[in-house]
C-alpha cells in the first residue's frame, strides 16, 4: 500500500473500492439529472412576468416550448430566464414582440440579428421623433385651450354642442 492509500483509509470510513463506487454513483446521478429544472412559476418570479405571459410567449414561439415533468409540470432551463430578459429588453425600447420573434429565429437559426436589430432600433427612433412632435404639438393646443377654460365661469356655463363643446371646438 503506498502513502496516499494509508492516508485515504485513515480519513475516510470507506474502502477504496467503497469510496470508489459511491463516486461513480454520484457523477451517474449528477449526469442524469434533468439539464431543464425550473418551474414555470421560479421563471417567471426571477423575470417579474406572469405565468400567463410566459404560456403566452410559448404560443407565440418567443420561448421554445418546455420539457415536461412525470407529472407534467413544464420545466426550463435557465436560458428561458436569459431570453424572457432579452424579450422585456427589446420591448422596453419600442420593439414589437412579432420583431424580437424574428430577432430570435435568426439566432436560433445560427445567423447574426445584429443587422437586423440596427434597422429596426433607427425605425422605433423615427416613429418615436414623429409621436414627440405629435405630443408637444397636442399639448401646445391643449395648453392654450386650458388657459382659455380657466378664463371662462364654467361652473355657471351651459354645455353647447353633442358632447362637450369644450373638446369639439379643438382644432
Amino acid at each position: 500500500m503506498d502513502d496516499l492509500d494509508l492516508e485515504d483509509r485513515w480519513h475516510s470510513p470507506y474502502s477504496s473500492a467503497d469510496r470508489s463506487h459511491r463516486e461513480t454513483a454520484q457523477k451517474v446521478t449528477l449526469h442524469a439529472r434533468p439539464v431543464n429544472t425550473l418551474k414555470v412559476g421560479q421563471v417567471a418570479a426571477e423575470v417579474g412576468v406572469s405565468v400567463q405571459t410566459l404560456h403566452y410567449y410559448e404560443r407565440l414561439g418567443l420561448l421554445p416550448k418546455p420539457n415536461r415533468s412525470a407529472a407534467n409540470y413544464r420545466l426550463y432551463s435557465p436560458e428561458a430566464i436569459r431570453r424572457v430578459q432579452f424579450i422585456k429588453k427589446a420591448q422596453a425600447i419600442g420593439m414589437t414582440l412579432e420583431e424580437t420573434k424574428q430577432i430570435l429565429d435568426l439566432k436560433d437559426h445560427g445567423r447574426e440579428p445584429c443587422r437586423q436589430v440596427a434597422e429596426l432600433g433607427e425605425k422605433h427612433l423615427r416613429e418615436i421623433n414623429a409621436r414627440l412632435a405629435q405630443l408637444r404639438a397636442y399639448r401646445r393646443v391643449l395648453a392654450q385651450s386650458v388657459s382659455t377654460w380657466r378664463k371662462e365661469n364654467l361652473s355657471e356655463r351651459h354645455c353647447a354642442g353633442e358632447f362637450c363643446d369644450l373638446i369639439e371646438r379643438l382644432p
